[in-house]
């Protein structure tokens, strides 16, 4: 692989570097229109593309039909994904990018010298680029995989605007069992290279395994205030092959964003003949990464982006937020900022990252992309649905929807407080900090108002936290005997989070707050007692500064005076098979002293104890 400077490129032929609005690092903002479209795909040995040609031909007419309506400054399509002759008739209709306006576009195969025939059909209309150069021999080789950069620019002093299509081949072959590229298709060498530090954010786009040619020493060259694309026809974005360059990309923390586009889930393939289907029973796994300090991860933000079907999670081993899209054929319009700002003042320089702002779906009767019409054309995280089945007919969750219809994210909250996964940092329900809302290694989506992952890690996360709040929830109608610490909750209760209360999940008909924390099935008993002391202390907060200096000793009698003492309206149960019990912690009596003081005679009183004298669980 070799990176080629636009600027060189253009240079060549008379032509200059284009100015485009998403690259100027500067406090504007600018628009992003990315398709996902659904998969029927035919792979012969000398073609890849859609297995349905005349009805993805019209979807791509439509869709420039609406680039040409919102006239975004950044388009972009996966690999492989658009027919050549949408492409070429919509130019020739006139629909073209605005000057300052980007296509990056992942193109059905082409011949071998097809390019050949695609300028001479567009003439004068554009000024078609490429580098017919392979690192490889032609052998079984037949067809290329074509990435087009479509933009205008000029001639030198010329004012006049020229169109360019600017087109880049894939680099490296993917792997199948089938060796399907590895046989057909023949790589390309060079990945161009998009804007001019420092005023300029740079941009390169990699298709699919172009990432195994990207290595540490390009990235550690070009990553600093880039803005990386990865178009992908791709049935396992998360393989470790294939993710382990963005590991290394943010390894320095530097000023890099990167946004991965694949095809919709559950693409199908067909042979030549257009049989022998195939259900790749893929994710989607589009994305977008970025790291800015200035995020906006409110509460606000993320709901809204989330209707949309962009939804806020924290890839925390590689310290980045990432926004996962919602996995069904859709378009995205997004609006964002850039990936640096040069010369902006500090007060100016805001960046918060991307907004949803709309979405299309195609309307088979109008035969066009639109905005959602009714509210099953919206994008639908699953979560109503998975909630219907957690309560059955039986358990009454309506408490549980009525707080997500208000906000998923205190959804997250809540059940992360009924799991005990809470504290003992006071901004332990922040966003980013949400154990549901952070990617482990293998970038599962655990999620739980997010449902479209399938991998095992991410249902039985999310059946685990359905649970615990289905069992608590069973308690409300078989007048459990709640212990004294919670006896209002035998009037009745609903599941609630507030920013008032952040470490409460229950609330009284009263309107008293609690907290109730549901372990499961037990079969160390001391992981209670963990569980409680990492509760107290979220619930407790710091402890006061003691009156007089203390004694390591007493410093640590003191500190657990504390959370024993400090806790109120507090319960943690857990499952037996003759039932659900709740656990007594020694805490709840061990301060308590013939003489009513503590054993390091602060001036602290002595508290009474909240339940019996039994200590650990109940029996």
């Amino acid at each position: 692989m070799e990176i080629v400077s636009v600027v060189q490129k253009l240079q060549e032929v008379g032509l200059t570097h284009p100015k485009l609005n998403a690259l100027q690092a500067d406090e504007t903002l600018y628009t992003v229109l990315a398709i996902q479209p659904e998969g029927r795909i035919r792979i012969t040995d000398c073609s890849i593309g859609n297995a349905d040609p005349g009805d993805e031909k019209l979807r791509m007419l439509s869709f420039f039909q609406l680039v040409a309506a919102t006239q975004p400054d950044l388009v972009i399509s996966p690999e492989y994904s658009v027919p050549w002759d949408a492409l070429l008739e919509s130019i020739e209709a006139g629909i073209t990018p605005l000057p300052g306006k980007l296509w990056v576009l992942g193109c059905e195969s082409l011949m071998l010298e097809g390019l050949v025939a695609i300028r001479e059909r567009l003439g004068p209309t554009a000024v078609v680029l490429d580098d017919d150069i392979s690192p490889k021999q032609i052998t079984t080789q037949k067809y290329r995989n074509p990435l087009v950069y479509v933009f205008k620019t000029k001639y030198g002093d010329d004012i006049s605007e020229q169109l360019v299509l600017l087109v880049q081949y894939k680099t490296q072959a993917s792997g199948d069992q089938e060796n399907t590229e590895a046989t057909g298709m023949l790589p390309g060498q060079n990945v161009y290279l998009f804007g001019r530090a420092p005023g300029e954010v740079r941009l390169m786009t990699l298709i699919c395994s172009d990432v195994f040619g990207f290595d540490k020493a390009l990235i550690d060259k070009y990553y600093d205030g880039l803005f990386l694309l990865h178009i992908q026809l791709n049935n396992s974005p998360r393989h470790l092959l294939y993710k382990k360059y963005r590991q290394e990309l943010f390894a320095f923390g530097g000023r890099t964003e990167l946004l991965c586009l694949n095809w919709a889930d559950n693409i199908v393939s067909v042979d030549q003949q257009g049989e022998n289907e195939l259900n790749w029973a893929n994710i989607c796994g589009s994305a977008w990464y970025l790291l800015p300090s200035e995020f906006d991860t409110t509460d606000g933000r993320i709901n809204e982006n989330h209707r949309h079907g962009i939804y806020y999670t924290r890839h925390e081993p590689i310290r980045v937020h990432a926004l996962q899209f919602h996995y069904r054929p859709r378009i995205f319009l997004l609006q964002a900022t850039k990936v640096y700002h040069h010369a902006v003042p500090k007060p100016q320089s805001i960046r918060s990252g991307p907004k949803a702002l709309k979405t299309f779906v195609w309307s088979q009767d109008l035969s066009n992309w639109v905005e959602p019409r009714t509210p099953k054309e919206l994008p639908n995280d699953g979560f109503d649905a998975q909630l219907d089945r957690a309560g059955g007919v039986q358990i009454d969750l309506e408490d549980v929807r009525a707080l997500y219809r208000l906000s998923p994210i205190s959804v997250e909250r809540a059940m992360a407080i009924t799991a005990g996964q809470f504290g003992p940092n006071a901004n332990w329900h922040e966003p980013h900090r949400i154990d549901s809302m952070q990617l482990c290694e293998q970038e599962i989506v655990r999620r739980v108002t997010v449902t479209q992952d399938p991998a095992s890690q991410a249902v039985s996360f999310r059946s685990a936290r359905l649970g615990a709040v289905r069992a608590i929830a069973e308690l409300r109608g078989n007048n459990y005997p709640w212990p004294a610490p919670v006896e209002v909750l035998r009037q009745g209760f609903s599941f609630n989070w507030s920013p008032q209360f952040p470490n409460r999940n229950v609330v009284a008909i009263d309107g008293t707050v609690a907290t109730i924390v549901h372990a499961g099935l037990i079969g160390d008993l001391t992981e209670l007692e963990k569980l409680d002391q990492r509760a107290r202390k979220a619930l407790a907060g710091p402890p006061p500064e003691p009156e007089r200096a203390l004694s390591q000793e007493q410093m640590d009698s003191f500190n657990r005076q504390h959370y024993a003492t400090r806790v109120e309206r507090f319960c943690i149960l857990y499952s037996t098979a003759m039932g659900p019990n709740h656990y007594i912690s020694p805490r709840d009596s061990s301060f308590v002293q013939p003489a009513g003081q503590s054993p390091v005679d602060i001036g602290i009183p002595s508290f009474c104890r909240v339940a019996d004298d039994q200590q650990g669980a109940q029996q």
